[in-house]
């Protein structure tokens, strides 16, 4: 087990990105899935605002007879729909640490953010349970800022390699489809709907147009049809060669219940599989029974910690008090 002191944090930008940061993420693709894909589209040349000097990526680093090991990554971004929470990435197991060993590594990550970013400028954390539960103290007592009482989001990381084959199949007057232009308007209220759900990340109705437009353009949302009518969509927008993040599924209220996001996510997948990913991964929240039944039928499982160093199941979303930051969304 290291040592509290046998480390160092570094600070890198879009484009200098260290070669063992990208293998640690690379390692464990699951948990990953909130650095990896912006990483890899910022060294493949993004766009202006994936390159911004706003960025912000940590690194913790540990060495040892001169083995560097990198510990776990934090990042500092936005994309075109706002700035994103204080991702945090172990990839290395935390069980590896001593609770001081943790805390002081990720106390030097706090104290590197502090630095590197204004203050209202971190208005949450999402990691595993464990460092979110210590960085949010940590850089509370850094900045004097409050934590919320209550977390934004609270779920478990399910991924999948195998779609479950299913003896049922689309109704007669149903399509599963790549949305298209034509579909921004009914995708952009399913999007309002989908935020009106997610205090406090709420889009007003020219922010959901917005990001619908987005989807469409970057072909990352299918619909679900029924008689023509869109009554579900899935979004996947965190995707590398390997490996694609749904990260938005919603179905109309009136329509719930039948089996329509099941359907979607079930072809979505496959789609995202047939196209070379060896997995897709998504979140479900705790106090969600209903999406994850969905999830786990359609082969949605938690990955495989032998596979996967430095897997962490339950992830977290804490945000501090409203009154001193700048909410994002994502």
């Amino acid at each position: 087990m290291p040592s509290a002191q046998e480390f160092s944090v570094l600070s890198f930008g879009a484009k200098s990105c260290p070669k063992e940061v990208i293998q640690a993420l690379e390692a464990n693709p699951a948990d990953a899935n909130v650095i990896l894909p912006f990483l890899k589209k910022s060294l493949e040349g993004g766009s202006s605002t994936m390159c911004s000097s706003d960025q912000v990526w940590l690194s913790c680093v540990s060495r040892n007879n001169g083995i560097v090991t990198v510990d776990m990554v934090l990042s500092c971004t936005e994309n075109e729909m706002g700035k994103y929470p204080i991702f945090i990435v172990p990839t290395q197991p935390v069980s590896r640490w001593s609770p001081q060993s943790l805390s002081v590594r990720l106390k030097a990550l706090a104290e590197a953010l502090r630095d590197s970013v204004p203050q209202e400028r971190v208005y949450s954390i999402f990691a595993p349970e464990i460092v979110v539960s210590l960085f949010s103290q940590l850089w509370s007592d850094l900045v004097g800022i409050g934590i919320n009482e209550k977390p934004y989001y609270a779920a478990r990381l399910l991924s999948c390699a195998n779609v479950i084959p299913t003896p049922s199949s689309l109704p007669p007057s149903a399509t599963c489809r790549l949305a298209v232009t034509a579909d921004t308007t009914a995708i952009a209220k399913l999007c309002k709907g989908f935020s009106d759900e997610s205090e406090p990340f709420v889009l007003g109705r020219t922010e959901a147009f917005k990001e619908a437009s987005l989807l469409i353009s970057k072909q990352q949302v299918w619909v679900y049809c029924v008689s023509e009518e869109i009554t579900c969509i899935a979004a996947f927008t965190r995707n590398t060669s390997n490996m694609a993040t749904i990260t938005k599924v919603y179905t109309r209220p009136s329509c719930r219940g039948r089996g329509y996001a099941r359907h979607l996510v079930r072809e979505v997948t496959r789609h995202l599989l047939r196209s070379g990913r060896r997995e897709v991964v998504l979140y479900v929240a705790h106090n969600n029974v209903s999406a994850a039944h969905v999830y786990e039928s359609v082969g949605f499982v938690e990955p495989d910690p032998a596979v996967e160093v430095g897997h962490s199941v339950k992830w977290t979303e804490v945000g501090f008090d409203r009154n001193y930051v700048d909410l994002g969304h994502w």
